[in-house]
C-alpha cells in the first residue's frame, strides 16, 4: 500500500528515475523498522512517503521543489522541515548540500570561491575547540553561502536557505553571523595583505647597495679627483678598500 503512495507521488515531486523510486520504497520499510514513534513529529498521511522522496532524491543529487513537497505532505512547513531532518537522521541519509550547488540553485555562482574560503576558516576554528568538528550537516554551508553573499551585496533567499539548513531559525541565524563575521575578516586581509617579513640587511649590504645606487654620482667624484684615464679602476679600488675596513671594524667589534 505505502509503495503505490510512492509511486504515485513521486511523478508530483518531478521523479520519475526508477533508482530514486527504489530507494524511497527502501527509506519507507527503514523507517518502519527503525521511526516507531513518527506520529510525534506531527507526521501522517502521506508526509512519509514525501519525505521519503526527497531524502532519496537527496542523496542522488536530483532537485525537489519544497513547496510542492510541503504541500504534498499535508503538514506545515515548520513540522515539514523538522520530521526531514529527524527522519534524515535517524536514516543516516541527511539531505546533502554543497556550496557549489546551493551557490547555482540560488542564483549566486560568483559567491562559491569566497563561501568555500568561509567554510574553510570556520572549520579550522571548529576544530581548536571541538576535536570531533563535523560540517557535513546543511546547514553550515548554506550559512555560508549566505554570509558570502552578504558580504558580495547579492540578494538570496534566506527563508529558503533556512529551510535547506534544516535547523531552526534561531541556530541558523546564528550561524550566519558567525559566517557573515568571517566574510568580513577574509575580505580585509585581502584588502590588507599581511607582507612577508624581510630579513635584515647586514652594513655591508647596505653600503654595497649605496654604492650601487650612487656609482655615477660617486665615479664623477672621483674621476674629479684623479683626473685621470683609470677613473673606473680607482673608483673600484677605492670601492673594495672601504667595503674592507668596514668588514675588519666590525670584526674586531665582535
Amino acid at each position: 500500500m505505502e509503495g503505490e503512495v510512492v509511486k504515485k507521488i513521486a511523478p508530483k515531486l518531478g521523479i520519475s528515475v526508477p533508482n530514486t523510486i527504489k530507494k524511497a520504497l527502501e527509506l519507507m520499510r527503514m523507517c518502519d523498522a527503525r521511526c516507531t514513534n513518527l506520529s510525534s513529529l506531527g507526521v501522517q498521511g502521506s508526509c512519509k512517503a514525501v519525505l521519503c522522496l526527497e531524502l532519496a532524491a537527496s542523496c542522488q543529487d536530483q532537485p525537489v521543489n519544497k513547496d510542492i513537497a510541503v504541500r504534498l505532505s499535508g503538514v506545515s512547513k515548520k513540522v515539514y522541515s523538522n520530521a526531514l531532518q529527524t527522519l534524515g537522521r535517524l536514516l543516516d541519509m541527511q539531505p546533502r548540500a554543497s556550496v557549489k550547488d546551493l551557490c547555482v540553485q540560488f542564483g549566486c555562482v560568483g559567491a562559491a570561491d569566497l563561501a568555500k574560503d568561509i567554510l574553510h576558516r570556520y572549520q579550522d576554528e571548529l576544530q581548536t575547540k571541538v576535536s570531533d568538528a563535523d560540517i557535513s550537516q546543511p546547514m553550515f554551508p548554506a550559512a555560508a553561502v549566505y554570509g558570502s553573499a552578504k558580504q558580495l551585496k547579492i540578494k538570496v533567499d534566506k527563508a529558503k536557505l533556512t529551510s535547506i539548513a534544516a535547523t531552526r531559525k534561531t541556530v541558523f541565524d546564528k550561524l550566519c553571523i558567525e559566517m557573515t563575521k568571517h566574510a568580513e575578516k577574509i575580505a580585509e586581509a585581502k584588502k590588507t595583505p599581511g607582507t612577508k617579513s624581510k630579513r635584515t640587511k647586514t652594513f655591508i649590504e647596505e653600503l654595497e647597495e649605496s654604492f650601487e645606487d650612487g656609482r655615477d654620482s660617486s665615479s664623477t667624484k672621483v674621476a674629479r679627483l684623479c683626473d685621470s684615464d683609470d677613473e673606473e679602476e680607482d673608483y673600484e679600488e677605492w670601492k673594495r678598500r672601504i667595503l674592507e675596513n668596514a668588514a675588519r671594524a666590525l670584526g674586531e667589534k665582535d
